[in-house]
């Protein structure tokens, strides 16, 4: 199993295009997910009330809930970040004509695009992107 993040609490983990959410005290599946292709990254909360994984789509857990996000203008998620508490930061593929900065709001699962992305469409692959 290849590990995404992990708190003390829980841990993202894939694979062969196959993700789960565990936790950790008690081997527990708290839920899985299959991918078209490895997920891409992983991010959970401090205070393990939520989590996401992504990849061609995004999944987002919370306790009692799951939701989906994909569709064409959002998906192959490259990177994620924490923009506040309530906000995450969402960037898709920096090499794909569409490339964009998305934010999710945690507490609505409102999806909201951002900004196009545009610093890396013809430029060679590299492991660090500036977003």
């Amino acid at each position: 199993m290849n590990i995404l993040h992990e708190t003390e609490k829980l841990k993202i983990e894939y694979e062969f295009e196959l993700a789960r959410l565990t936790e950790k005290s008690s081997g527990n599946v708290l839920f899985e997910d299959d991918f078209y292709g490895n997920p891409s990254c992983g991010i959970i909360d401090s205070e393990n009330n939520w989590a996401i994984i992504a990849g061609i789509h995004l999944r987002l857990w919370k306790p009692n809930q799951t939701k989906k996000f994909q569709n064409e203008s959002f998906e192959w998620v490259h990177s994620l970040r924490i923009k506040n508490p309530n906000i995450i930061e969402i960037l898709t593929d920096p090499w794909n004509i569409k490339s964009s900065v998305w934010e999710l709001n945690i507490e609505n699962s409102e999806l909201t695009k951002v900004r196009d992305f545009k610093d890396y469409q013809n430029k060679e692959y590299t492991e660090n992107v500036e977003w």
